[in-house]
């Protein structure tokens, strides 16, 4: 018998930006399959991404330092941050609900985070190729599942980040519904104009023009990510500004980058412009044309203001419904363990090969003893029926681990 235990790495716990701890798909299959070679677990799970790292993981007993040494198997002891940060939860239902928290996007009191459900749905799959997952993952799987659609049928859509990032990918999303192949520029490529073009890339926009000074910026972008975009030098801003539909900025001194002895250039359909810029002048030049619907930084920040106010309400009614469908799941859990202490305390009862009676295998650390002291098989099962009866209504099965030892302190008290 076991318990789930959860290993978690969060980046906010750090007073460091590092992603040491973050496995990529093959780590993290590699890791479950150094995991599944441990006897004592059964069934486990690996989420990761670059904010974070959860590790689940169902036994006996507490296994986080084989754990932390199959990570550094993985990664390298250069590569993987000190075991103190590390936490550690070793109450089941917490690390359930924590978990599922993530998935629907209501860990925060406030305003909420970001859903990881698209993540758990990878980090299942890949627990199930590496053979570590089971009956108890399986179904909680399903429950998540299940829960995704209740949310869907009975609580109005959520606003999931609140990012600036995330907000100019969704206005862009709205804005072109009804352009079937709109040309989108990103003027500058910081680290802002970075998360932009890859939030629009991850929502499908391709062939995103990009204008920087040099290339450089680009490299530590991925296979993916470096096939979607055409590069422009600023000596072509203007011709980039003509020639595309949405421009965003993230640049705050525009002035350098545009080529001096310029005329503005000259529209025949309109032009949306979104500066992200705190400082920048780009809406002095380019803000008065009649042609163009300019969005500024703080257009964005009213946006996300917006979105929190809506999002509030969305938590209000979202998270006592998770809370009452992992309570189910928490239900179902229980009773499955109660069964399992029930064959296993069966599993204790042997017959006398001389006889029809029923002997009872007592626990003594790892032997096992005979009591011969008990009558008959019927009254045998209905004692120890009636002593799982009353463990049960005294304590949760999921408090209950060492079972054997529950068993045998029965037979010793009675």
């Amino acid at each position: 018998m076991g318990q789930f235990r959860l290993l978690t790495f969060n980046a906010g716990i750090t007073n460091r930006v590092t992603s040491d701890f973050y496995l990529d798909a093959e780590e993290s299959k590699t890791l479950l399959v150094q995991l599944n070679r441990l006897a004592a677990i059964d069934e486990a799970l690996v989420l990761s991404l670059p904010e974070r790292t959860e590790i689940l993981y169902y036994g006996p007993e507490a296994l986080d330092e084989a754990i932390y040494s199959a990570i550094v198997g993985v990664k390298g002891m250069e590569s993987v941050p000190e075991p103190n940060f590390f936490q550690h939860t070793c109450n089941e239902e917490r690390a359930l609900a924590h978990l599922t928290e993530l998935c629907f996007g209501t860990q925060a009191s406030t305003y909420g985070s970001v859903p990881l459900f698209s993540h758990f749905i990878a980090a299942f799959s890949i627990a199930s190729q590496a053979g570590m997952t089971g009956e108890l993952l399986d179904k909680w799987w399903g429950h998540l599942i299940s829960t995704n659609k209740t949310i869907k049928n009975e609580v109005s859509f959520q606003f999931p980040n609140f990012s600036i990032s995330y907000t100019v990918a969704d206005m862009v999303t709205e804005l072109i519904k009804k352009v079937k192949t709109p040309k989108i520029a990103i003027i500058g490529f910081n680290a802002l104009g970075k998360r932009v073009y890859q939030n629009l890339t991850e929502k499908g926009f391709s062939n995103i023009t990009i204008v920087e000074k040099s290339i450089r910026p680009f490299t530590s972008l991925d296979e993916r990510e470096l096939k979607n975009f055409i590069f422009e030098p600023y000596e072509q801003i203007f011709n980039v500004i003509q020639e595309n539909d949405i421009l965003i900025s993230t640049l705050e001194d525009v002035e350098t980058a545009i080529p001096s002895g310029e005329d503005s250039p000259e529209f025949k359909a309109p032009r949306v412009l979104i500066d992200l810029s705190l400082k920048g002048s780009f809406l002095n030049w380019l803000g008065d044309h009649e042609l163009v619907i300019t969005f500024e930084l703080a257009d964005i920040y009213q946006i996300i203001e917006n979105k929190m106010e809506i999002n509030k309400k969305w938590l209000k009614k979202v998270k006592p419904l998770i809370a009452r469908r992992n309570a189910v799941f928490f239900d179902w859990m229980d009773k499955k363990k109660g069964l399992d202490i029930l064959n296993q305390a069966n599993e204790l009862l042997v017959r006398n090969p001389c006889g029809e009676q029923f002997y009872t295998k007592v626990v003594s650390g790892k032997q096992l003893k005979v009591n011969r002291h008990m009558d008959t098989s019927l009254v045998n099962k209905s004692l120890l029926k009636m002593s799982i009866e009353k463990m049960s209504s005294q304590s949760p099965y999921k408090d209950i681990v060492n079972y054997e030892r529950i068993v045998n302190e029965f037979y010793v008290y009675n």
